[in-house]
């Protein structure tokens, strides 16, 4: 995660400069978008250093912060490349299919990760449970 913070601290740089450069032309969305998306970098970087132990009772409400301005994150950052391409004037471009096939490759083999790893921790707790069934139920000789 903190690699791809300094990309988009890189990317964001590499902006302000080249908005510095271009004297009078102005991209409002594309700018704000950037700003947002590297806002939300942010705090997603500084949430690491108040992150609460897995025992402590703020820990789900952390998680839920962290999960909803990370997935914002990425979908701003998405919705701000779109916004790119039509800056550049290549909205209609073999880039702009690349970009769409990639990102739907990455997306699809999360997806499998996901389900995966979703599969393997509800075996594992059935596991879990089926072994305190039968420790409880021999009246603790296993």
């Amino acid at each position: 995660m903190i690699p791809g913070f300094f990309i988009g601290v890189a990317g964001f740089i590499i902006g302000i400069i080249m908005g510095a450069d271009s004297v009078g032309v102005t991209y409002g969305v594309h700018r704000g978008l950037g700003i947002a998306a590297v806002c939300m970098g942010g705090l997603q970087a500084a949430a690491l250093m108040f992150r609460p132990g897995t025992t402590n009772r703020y820990r789900k409400y952390w998680k839920s912060y962290h999960h909803l301005v990370g997935y914002g994150c990425v979908v701003v950052g998405v919705v701000n490349v779109f916004q790119g391409f039509e800056v550049m004037g290549i909205g209609r471009s073999y880039a702009k299919l690349a970009y769409c096939l990639v990102l739907s490759t990455v997306v699809g083999a999360s997806w499998v990760v996901f389900c995966r790893k979703a599969e393997e921790e509800k075996v594992l707790r059935r596991e879990e449970g089926s072994d305190g069934m039968l420790s409880k139920g021999n009246g603790g000789l296993i």
